[in-house]
């Protein structure tokens, strides 16, 4: 599938290939997104700004809450889906980047990246946060990390790291506390961390994985990339139909200070 990124925009990390598969993830704690609500003080009809959107995970979140929602999202293919995912609902989908969001300037209440802070320059991002934030309002980024202590996700690392011994998350799994202090422009960092369990089949796990563009991108082609979910796919016909898969979503919240 060739790359689908609006006119004009710049991204580090092509998205296309995985926008079919990006629903099958699991979605964010509903309890971790409540205490996010209620601690930024968003509310109905005052709108906020998901960054890099996908296909709506987070987005379909917040609108749950009843809020309004500026979803940005540089990919054709995952905006796409995200538009069909909360069509008639308050939210307006534009093409944008974390960097460059097409946001007008003071224009949302709380800025928000689900699983997306780790594909940006982060530094450039946080100035176009502090841009489109009114004054007072709330940066957060957030991701779902499996429980790689549980036994079946300790089994599908080992798999992953036969084929790719030196394999890494990188900076989804990272702290970003540092970051966001060092510009100095946000008070201290927050973190909400909420475990929960996800029903997944085991057709969709597979899906999900096709969607790792991580795994992808440090599989480094196609053929080895094949490999590792034929692998996966092996160890987990011995399982039920449906798997508990144990995750943690972890946001850090910062608010921003005055201009």
């Amino acid at each position: 599938m060739s790359s689908r990124i609006a006119p004009g925009l710049k991204v580090s990390w092509d998205y296309t290939e995985h926008a079919e598969h990006y629903d099958k993830r699991a979605d964010y704690s509903e309890e971790a997104i409540s205490e996010l609500v209620r601690l930024t003080g968003c509310v109905p009809g005052k709108p906020i700004a998901d960054i890099g959107a996908g296909t709506g995970k987070l987005t379909k979140e917040l609108l749950k809450q009843g809020l309004t929602v500026r979803s940005v999202e540089p990919n054709d293919a995952m905006r796409e889906i995200g538009i069909k995912n909360t069509t008639g609902k308050t939210v307006t989908w534009l093409a944008g980047t974390g960097e460059q969001t097409g946001l007008a300037s003071a224009s949302v209440h709380a800025a928000f990246f689900g699983s997306s802070f780790n594909v940006v320059d982060q530094e450039k991002a946080l100035a176009e946060v502090r841009r489109i934030l009114i004054d007072g309002s709330w940066f957060a980024c957030m991701w779902n990390h499996r429980d790689l202590d549980d036994p079946v996700q300790v089994r599908i690392e080992s798999i992953i790291k036969s084929f790719i011994p030196e394999y890494s998350y990188g900076s989804r799994r990272e702290d970003p506390t540092a970051v966001i202090e060092a510009t100095g422009k946000f008070s201290k960092v927050t973190l909400i961390e909420r475990k929960f369990t996800w029903e997944m089949s085991k057709d969709d796990i597979i899906i999900a994985w096709k969607s790792h563009a991580t795994l992808r991108r440090q599989a480094g082609t196609e053929q080895n990339f094949d490999a590792i979910i034929a692998g996966i796919q092996d160890y987990l016909e011995r399982f039920p139909a449906m798997i508990t898969v144990p995750y943690a979503t972890r946001i850090y919240a910062a608010k921003m200070l005055s201009r």
